[in-house]
């Protein structure tokens, strides 16, 4: 395998990377709605992006929500005028998605008094509370055959 395309994981591989993200994923949709934030994302046809709804979340505009991440070294994507999108991939750390709750928590004005659970449940180490992937983004047929 040439090195432009990175490490060989197989098809095992490959699915526990996917494993991984949707459920990194699922854990920030989950703390990030506790938290009050507006998820335009499907609950049931999501993978690894989510699209935020900032105005409806009372986090003033996109661009406002940008430049305070931005003062965090983040970058998020903005989708339009109102909304942002977030994207997991393999490289995602579980303190990666603490730092986004965190800087969430801020705009929000949550203190982690005010809060019910930390930005960060202890339970999503715990993957019994993991959801899976959805049907409707399970592979049904051969996967990499070739």
């Amino acid at each position: 395998m040439s090195a432009l395309f990175g490490i060989w994981h197989g098809p095992k591989g490959l699915k526990d990377i996917s494993t991984r993200v949707r459920f990194r994923t699922e854990l920030l949709a989950t703390q990030l709605r506790k938290m009050g934030v507006s998820i335009i994302t499907d609950e049931d046809n999501f993978f690894d992006t989510l699209a935020l709804d900032i105005a409806a979340s009372d986090l003033g505009s996109a661009d406002s929500v940008l430049a305070e991440f931005h003062k965090f070294g983040i970058n998020l994507c903005k989708i339009d005028d109102n909304t942002v999108g977030i994207s997991m991939n393999e490289y995602t750390t579980i303190k990666d998605l603490a730092e986004l709750l965190e800087v969430f928590a801020i705009l929000k004005e949550l203190a982690p008094e005010e809060m019910d659970e930390p930005y960060l449940d202890p339970n999503f180490h715990d993957a019994s509370a993991y959801r899976g992937m959805p049907a409707a983004l399970q592979r049904k047929g051969e996967f990499m055959g070739q």
